[in-house]
């Protein structure tokens, strides 16, 4: 290293250090634990009650949900939200033999599911043999 570029890259120390020195002297004053982050207890941060540090993502909350729930050789499209209301097409094998609409009925989330506590309505609509029929809408 020449003595050009070791100035420089002291001096680029030198710079974070004061920028460091600086934000220590702006910040508040507040305890250890809430300017980093960590509190007491673990997950126990003091935080913004306008932020949510977790927030539902109802496609991945369905999606994951209905991938659980689907038999085998059954699929469905990517939740859709609209109009206030989540729903999601089901595709049933052709070869599958009953009524898809019962069956999509037996699918619905049960009342004790954590989807309950973040969507009031979900419609499932089965696509069978190439059409769409007659879907099924689960309320908590």
């Amino acid at each position: 290293m020449n003595h050009a570029a070791g100035r420089l890259a002291r001096a680029g120390r030198a710079g974070v250090l004061v920028a460091a020195a600086l934000l220590a002297i702006a910040a508040p004053s507040l305890p250890v634990g809430a300017q980093t982050g960590t509190g007491d207890l673990p997950g126990a941060s003091p935080l913004d009650p306008s932020i949510d540090p977790f927030p539902f993502d109802g496609r991945l909350a369905i999606r994951d949900y209905l991938r659980r729930a689907l038999p085998s050789r059954w699929w469905a499209n990517e939740p859709d939200f609209s109009l206030g209301v989540w729903s999601a097409m089901v595709h049933v094998p052709d070869d599958w033999k009953g009524n898809p609409t019962a069956a999509l009925i037996g699918l619905c989330p049960p009342r004790e599911s954590a989807l309950w506590r973040h969507i009031d309505r979900l419609d499932l609509v089965p696509f069978y043999r190439d059409a769409r029929r007659a879907g099924t809408t689960c309320r908590r």
